[in-house]
């Protein structure tokens, strides 16, 4: 597996760590899952789509609560 190194502020860091603990994973798989969902990113831009974040609602449907622009 291809290897490399990232220089990140304090602040980027703490923040990697905090979400890698709080989801029990290594700092390298965060890394993974945040490129995985950036390149999701790219993928829908070409496409003309777009990326969000929406919740269930009671009835069962799907309501958008924040839509993530600027990737």
């Amino acid at each position: 597996m291809p290897r490399f190194t990232v220089d990140l502020s304090d602040d980027l860091d703490r923040r990697l760590k905090e979400i890698a603990e709080g989801n029990n994973i290594t700092k390298a798989e965060a890394m993974r899952r945040a490129f995985a969902l950036l390149s999701v990113a790219e993928r829908e831009k070409k496409q003309q789509g777009h990326l969000g974040i929406f919740k269930i609602t009671t009835d069962g449907k799907k309501e958008v609560i924040s839509e993530i622009v600027g990737i």
